[in-house]
Parts: structure tokens; C-alpha cells; sequence
């Protein structure tokens, strides 16, 4: 009988410790390799799809140079209307997908203190 994926060391890559330990910018690192892998975390606008863009880094938005629209790296996600940090985010996708049998909300909010 095969091993279950959770119980291998393939299923170790991402820990609550290492997701606190790294911080907030290498958590939006983090997610804007995960919205823009083609492009290796380069942004791409989602109204025109060109990819070269203007950061604006005090606010942690990007402005296309075709279309000038204006898109962060949660624009048109689940996470669009967040208030949490990138970092709390991330551990909460975290502790979702390392739980064997799924985690409730409530018990996931006490988690994270939210």
C-alpha cells in the first residue's frame, strides 16, 4: 500500500514557520509568483493583458503602460476585498492545505486571531 501524500517529505515544502519567519514582503513575492507564474511573478494586466507595467510601491499596486488601468495582485480573486496582511493569507492557505481531514472556519479564524 502507497504512502499518503501528506505523510511524504514531498508535502513538507510550506510551514506555518517559514511563512512567519520570511515576512511580509517575501509573502507578496510569495503570491505574486503564484498569480503570474508564466511570466515568473511579472505582473500582467487583467484588462489587456500586456505584461509590461509601472510599479507603484507605495501602495503595492501596478499601472499598465497599454491601457493605464490600475490592478493589484489580488484584483479579480477571492482575496480581492482583503484586510488581512499577505503573510496571514498565506498561513491561512497553509494551515487549509496541510490539514489532513479540513479545518473549520471558526477554528481557523481562532488560529489566526481574526
Amino acid at each position: 500500500m502507497a504512502q499518503h501524500f501528506l505523510l511524504s517529505a514531498a508535502s513538507r515544502t510550506l510551514s506555518l514557520r517559514s511563512i512567519y519567519k520570511a515576512g511580509e514582503d517575501a509573502a507578496y513575492e510569495t503570491f505574486c509568483q503564484m498569480r503570474w507564474p508564466e511570466t515568473d511573478g511579472e505582473a500582467v494586466c487583467p484588462c489587456c493583458g500586456f505584461d509590461e507595467t509601472y510599479k507603484i510601491t507605495t501602495r503595492r499596486k501596478f499601472k499598465c503602460k497599454a491601457c493605464h488601468h490600475q490592478f493589484s495582485v489580488t484584483s479579480g480573486t477571492i482575496f480581492a476585498s482583503r484586510k488581512m496582511d499577505f503573510v496571514d493569507l498565506l498561513a491561512a492557505i497553509c494551515i487549509i492545505v496541510n490539514a489532513s481531514k479540513g479545518v473549520s472556519m471558526v477554528q481557523l479564524s481562532r488560529d489566526l486571531d481574526c
